[in-house]
């Protein structure tokens, strides 16, 4: 089918354009040329704002440039808000209070920040907003999210390389029976990807956290622009990268505590996701070629599907993983709940209510307050103490064995020659690393083999995860030594 569109697309994607559909099928999707939202030029220390004329930065004058990076890291913001009282930046590093020129143009400049992919608002007069100036944001689950600044830096993985060649990011969409709910996923496709290669690709399933949107390894994790420069540079072989949407029901967040959610999550992709992708693309059905991966929620999620699905995957890896959203032992599973699950399926008490959703699993980013509507974290992730990448996680958070045993009924030291690799990796500041080191705990109990690395000085955030994919993508689908 050929299909044209115009699309009016979030973040750096937003771009219209009109693109043939790529593989065969007729799932309805969209083609971006990579990551779009590549770091902006910094721009000399002091530079002035752009030159008067139509653009954004607010409303009733001339443009105002925002956000504008400075070579040494420091990002100036601006917004044209003339009848305002007081406006605050959140996000970005501490709270900051702009300063009005005689223009009506507010302004404030950060502190040098390292290198990182920021969300950030605006407050006025108690009012959150997106910065109208900066056509970046990240979604979340159901909302525009936040707005984003790239502060790029030397020897970072998350920025593209100079000359390297790009691959394609499509959208799908797709009314899923199991959820009962529309929803997508992305399909990431590396550069010079030959639909009729006589090999086909390996494909990493990799799945977001708690609060996000199918496309936050894209627009936050940068998931894309890692696997372009590591596949150029040799370290790691051409795959296929599929992002879907992580809840299985159709509440999204607010279900992601109850019994059947990830239970049912596993047939959105085993029934629902991996068959699309293996219909429209040039990827292997062999198990050593799949792989699944996830952060937080999407760690609970993957290593749920991985372990219990051998015959599907042989690559599993979880990113501070939230083991504490798997099923809980102690009663049957609820009635009337969507979802599959393995031979004897987990649950938690009847009338134990869901917990709300957290705060996400996202961007410890200031110690201000959350701006109302921004994307919410993962459970047990701790407060930031004063900056992104910094933490006071304290893995506290505890699972019990039986609800393990539960999860993973059949999961013994037979499993071990089935297991190319199960990777469980977890930041030293992260109020989730108890249930990982309980995991962990279990799996030598059972002889199953697993690598496991607690990473100093992290909590529950973005630098940690785009480093860990960095690390994970060179080991996939490598033949033993």
């Amino acid at each position: 089918m050929n299909i044209r569109i115009l699309i009016l697309a979030f973040g750096a994607a937003a771009i219209a354009l009109a693109q043939d559909a790529p593989p065969s099928g007729d799932t309805p999707l969209v083609t971006l040329p990579g990551r779009a939202n590549a770091p902006q030029a910094p721009a000399a220390p002091g530079a002035a704002a752009a030159p008067a004329g139509r653009g954004r930065g607010g409303f009733g004058g001339p443009a105002v440039r925002s956000p504008e990076v400075s070579a040494d890291g420091r990002v100036t913001f601006r917004l044209r808000a003339p009848n305002a009282k007081e406006v605050y930046v959140n996000g970005a590093g501490p709270r900051l209070a702009m300063v009005r020129n005689d223009q009506g143009v507010w302004s404030a400049t950060t502190d040098a920040l390292k290198p990182d992919i920021y969300s950030y608002s605006f407050s006025v007069d108690g009012l959150t907003i997106n910065d109208p100036g900066d056509p970046l944001f990240k979604t979340s689950y159901g909302s525009a999210g936040q707005s984003e600044v790239f502060v790029p830096g030397p020897g970072v993985s998350w920025v593209p390389g100079k000359d390297v060649p790009r691959g394609t990011i499509t959208r799908h969409f797709y009314h899923s029976a199991v959820a009962g709910d529309d929803r997508d996923f992305w399909v990431y496709t590396p550069a010079n990807y030959d639909p009729k290669r006589k090999e086909p690709y390996p494909t990493l399933y990799l799945l977001h956290g708690l609060g996000d949107d199918s496309n936050s390894w894209i627009e936050s994790g940068a998931a894309n622009v890692i696997l372009d420069n590591l596949i150029a540079q040799g370290k790691a072989k051409p795959m296929v990268m599929v992002n879907p949407l992580g809840y299985g029901l159709a509440g999204g967040p607010a279900t992601a505590m109850g019994p059947t959610m990830i239970p049912s999550y596993a047939r959105t992709i085993l029934e629902e996701v991996m068959p699309q992708v293996e219909k429209d693309y040039n990827v292997s059905k062999d198990r050593n070629m799949r792989a699944i991966a996830g952060l937080s929620m999407g760690g609970a999620e993957a290593t749920y599907v991985g372990l219990n699905h051998l015959d599907k995957f042989a690559w599993i890896c979880s990113m501070s993983g939230a083991y504490v959203m798997w099923p809980r032992a102690g009663t049957p599973e609820t009635a009337g709940g969507r979802g599959g699950a393995p031979p004897t399926s987990p649950a938690v008490p009847p009338n134990a209510p869901p917990a709300p959703p957290v705060p996400p699993a996202a961007n410890a980013a200031s110690a201000a307050p959350p701006a109302p509507g921004a994307p919410p974290a993962a459970p047990g992730a701790a407060p930031p103490a004063g900056g992104r990448g910094a933490g006071g996680g304290r893995g506290g958070q505890t699972i019990d064995n039986a609800t393990i045993e539960k999860n993973f009924p059949n999961l013994n030291a037979k499993a071990n020659p089935q297991i190319k690799l199960l990777w469980i990796i977890c930041g030293s500041d992260d109020g989730l690393l108890g249930v990982n080191h309980a995991f962990e705990a279990w799996l030598n109990a059972n002889d199953v083999k697993f690598t496991s690395n607690d990473i100093p000085g992290f909590a529950h955030v973005w630098p940690l995860w785009r480093q860990n994919l960095t690390d994970l993508a060179p080991l996939l689908f490598q033949a033993k030594k």
